[in-house]
């Protein structure tokens, strides 16, 4: 008799897709992007103008028929919560709730100047987000990049530009838009500590913060609207008005 053998056969299951919508309007230059498995499909900014507010939603919308998704294909949001623009955060926190509230799809928030330093390809240097608050200060933070993971030197500050430096002894990248205003300051205070070239690991910051929300899926998603507040780090201008008059 003559045996009959079978040749073993291997299934594999399709991946999962995890697409998820990052967003960050934190800065006049904000950004959307779509993500599929800790993958950048798609990201854009919104041109730097102050008036994105009222093309945020079309560019979304934009972004997701480019990659040919809808937003019921989506498996949740990313969006930076601050610190940063008072009225950008407030932008993007209300387009986030209506997203939510229409899909269901759960969300996360993240630290903006944790999504910065993550545009940035790690290295045996200091990363420094710096963006501009106004007043002479920055919104700043210090992370260190060793062996591919991002890890904090310092909390959320809102500091001049000089205090900043006094923090830094050895070669710093910086990234934001607080380098339009104070790129001359950091360059003659910290000299060969100021890293004239930056590594950019992604073009967005809304990319990075669709990364680390990947990341950390699990625990840092949910539906619960009302846990999500805005990071301001400084007192806003109605509120120290407020303050002073009573």
């Amino acid at each position: 008799m003559i045996g009959t053998f079978y040749n073993p056969i291997t299934i594999v299951a399709p991946l999962k897709t995890m697409k998820i919508l990052g967003i960050d309007t934190s800065s006049p230059a904000g950004s959307v992007a779509l993500l599929d498995n800790n993958r950048i499909i798609s990201e854009s900014t919104l041109g730097g103008s102050k008036a994105y507010s009222h093309s945020i939603l079309e560019e979304v919308d934009t972004l997701l028929k480019r990659a040919e998704t809808k937003l019921k294909d989506l498996e949740g949001f990313a969006i930076t919560n601050g610190p940063g623009s008072f009225t950008g955060l407030r932008v993007g926190i209300s387009l986030l709730k209506g997203l939510v509230m229409a899909t269901e799809k759960p969300f996360a928030a993240v630290n903006t100047l944790d999504a910065y330093a993550e545009t940035v390809k790690p290295g045996s240097y200091l990363i420094c987000p710096v963006l501009d608050a106004r007043k002479k200060e920055v919104y700043t933070a210090l992370f260190n990049s060793n062996n591919h993971i991002y890890q904090r030197k310092t909390h959320d500050q809102a500091i001049t530009p000089a205090r900043l430096c006094d923090q830094i002894n050895q070669p710093t990248v910086f990234v934001g838009n607080g380098l339009e205003v104070y790129k001359n300051t950091f360059i003659s205070r910290l000299k060969e500590n100021y890293m004239h070239n930056t590594p950019m690991k992604n073009l967005t910051v809304a990319a990075s913060a669709g990364l680390i929300a990947s990341r950390n899926l699990k625990k840092s998603f949910n539906y619960n609207l009302d846990s999500l507040t805005i990071n301001y780090t400084r007192p806003s201008e109605a509120e120290l008005n407020y303050t002073a008059s009573k």
